[in-house]
């Protein structure tokens, strides 16, 4: 006989029963596979994402690095523009060649030059990461995993686009210190192509020839000092060519300034187009001169402005080309009111210099403005004042700085007078 209908049932729940624990089990496995596959998805993320942050702080390190390289060369690059005549070059193309490549060095290396010489860098702080913590749940592994894909990929973009800043930025670097080379090497040929005056002194021919020679050796200093030296030697030679020039006048004529002695008015030495110096006088900016412009730099620093000396002592044989320089572009008249005639200069007294840009634009700039208005407090005053021509004998120059010492500076600054009205002086050419 068959099975009773009471075995028949009893089979059938069991069947039931295992049915529904090998379903239980299929979907306990699944539900573990699958967390096992977001958890793999979350650290594979993790990974990625570590890596690519590493190659950003890595990227970066090369940048602040190569930028380390771009702020030296950029610093000395506008050192040798700032010095460099391009009349004692061959080529003065390869000057603005130079300041081509600076600038794209400057652009590149996300540079600012304060001042020939002072380069500062735009840095940018560090992203700061932390590891996420792992998610509890699936869902929540599965979400993170892709969030950290997608910060994976910018990070990513952004090491590729920093390998590729410093790239640029060392390719600009080699062009400056290229085209630093280049002034160099012009000069060099400059400096030996030149015939040197045959009335110059031994001892300033000799002098400069070392410079010259100095030119083509990277031992003897950086290359804006070796371009100075060069510069200061020919200067030196033109000096003493001038002067053996003026010693034969003088025979040939039976003239002289030899009589000729510095003049003081309540004790403050005067030149101007009425006093002059003779040829002999001066050797350079007095130490008092020089210690109070420091003290003036130094307190305009620390307040943001930026000072320097752009020309100081000047010999009579040096105003003699300068003026005769002036005289010749622009004519007698013209020259008169910006330029001393040799002897005249404020500039051969060692008491005087010009600041930073010789323009009049300067004294709308911050620190001429400070200047105007301080540096009494250090004994010097602006020698020729605004709309004061007509006593002074020369146009504005708020550039041009005269050292009286500071009680007599600090009382002409407070009359609101030029130096002549305050000592009651004419500046007239005879």
């Amino acid at each position: 006989m068959g099975a009773s209908r009471k075995d028949r049932a009893i089979a059938r729940r069991t069947f039931l029963g295992f049915a529904a624990v090998f379903t239980t089990a299929g979907v306990v496995g699944t539900i573990t596979t699958d967390n096992a596959k977001a958890r793999t998805a979350f650290d594979d993320a993790l990974a990625e994402w570590v890596a690519s942050g590493e190659a950003v702080d890595h990227s970066a390190a090369a940048f602040s690095a190569a930028q380390a390289d771009a702020i030296a060369a950029a610093a000395e690059a506008s050192t040798v523009i700032e010095v460099t005549n391009a009349e004692m070059l061959q080529d003065s193309a390869t000057l603005d060649t130079l300041r081509a490549s600076l600038d794209a060095l400057v652009a590149a290396g996300l540079l600012t030059i304060a001042a020939p010489g002072e380069v500062t860098a735009t840095t940018t702080a560090p992203d700061p990461r932390s590891t996420p913590d792992v998610p509890e749940g699936r869902e929540a592994q599965l979400a993170q995993a892709q969030s950290l894909t997608e910060d994976a990929a910018h990070l990513t973009e952004t090491a590729q686009a920093s390998e590729q800043s410093t790239s640029e930025l060392e390719a600009a670097t080699t062009a400056a210190l290229a085209d630093i080379d280049a002034v160099v090497a012009s000069a060099a040929a400059h400096g030996a192509a030149v015939e040197v005056p045959s009335l110059a002194s031994q001892e300033t021919k000799d002098a400069y020839a070392a410079a010259v020679a100095a030119l083509g050796d990277s031992a003897a200093g950086s290359a804006s000092q070796r371009i100075r030296a060069y510069q200061q030697s020919w200067t030196a030679v033109q000096d003493s060519q001038a002067a053996a020039e003026a010693a034969q006048a003088r025979g040939n004529s039976g003239g002289g300034d030899d009589d000729v002695q510095p003049t003081y008015i309540n004790g403050i030495l005067i030149a101007n187009k009425t006093y002059r110096l003779p040829s002999w006088y001066g050797n350079g900016l007095t130490g008092d001169t020089l210690a109070a412009f420091e003290r003036m730099r130094a307190e305009a620093a620390s307040l943001g402005y930026n000072l320097w000396i752009a020309s100081g002592f000047r010999s009579y044989a040096t105003q003699v080309k300068v003026y005769n320089s002036y005289a010749s572009r622009d004519g007698t008249a013209a020259a008169d009111r910006y330029s001393a005639r040799p002897g005249h200069s404020e500039h051969q007294s060692g008491l005087a210099f010009d600041l930073n840009t010789i323009t009049e634009a300067f004294g709308y700039t911050p620190e001429g403005q400070w200047v105007a208005a301080n540096a009494h407090r250090f004994g010097f005053i602006v020698r020729y004042p605004q709309g004061k021509e007509g006593v002074t004998g020369y146009i504005w120059e708020p550039w041009h700085l005269r050292y009286l010492g500071v009680d007599t500076a600090t009382a002409v600054y407070n009359s609101g007078l030029s130096l002549e009205e305050y000592l009651g002086i004419t500046s007239v050419y005879s």
